[in-house]
């Protein structure tokens, strides 16, 4: 089981709803409905594959590799935040408060997780699979098997 290729996978199928967040904030009349579904399946996958990669990247980091794992969790604490904000506008029945949170804070939770996807990718780049003790891959099986099983 390589970590590397299900965290990537995670990561393209975050940036094809990312993408698809870009293309609904385009124009002058946004489709909130359309909007907010879509976010809200982004936080779907965005929350099953930060559970995965926070315990794969201290797996990888038990085995050596050098994972900025204090950097990524404060990321991931920040995404939150703004999954939170955004969140609470959505759920404040005032149309005002959606479109001015949605205006500001989505256009930024889309850059921040994408750079964040993206220097995550960088990370991975280092890890080969193949270094790996035979423990070491034995706990990237049952982690992999814990959320993809």
């Amino acid at each position: 089981m390589n970590p590397v290729a299900v965290l990537r996978k995670d990561h393209e199928m975050i940036e094809m709803e990312l993408s698809e967040l870009d293309f609904i904030m385009k124009g002058d009349s946004v489709n909130y409905s359309n909007l907010v579904h879509t976010f809200w399946k982004v936080c779907k996958l965005w929350d099953l594959h930060e559970l995965k990669e926070e315990e794969l990247f201290a797996a990888m980091k038990k085995e050596g590799f050098e994972v900025p794992i204090e950097t990524i969790l404060l990321e991931h604490g920040s995404l939150r935040e703004r999954v939170k904000k955004i969140e609470a506008a959505i759920n404040s029945g005032s149309d005002f408060e959606v479109r001015k949170v949605l205006a500001k804070e989505m256009r930024e939770f889309v850059d921040v997780l994408r750079k964040h996807a993206e220097d995550e990718d960088d990370v991975l780049a280092g890890v080969i699979v193949g270094d790996f003790s035979d423990e070491g891959v034995r706990e990237i099986k049952r982690i992999v098997g814990k959320y993809e099983g």
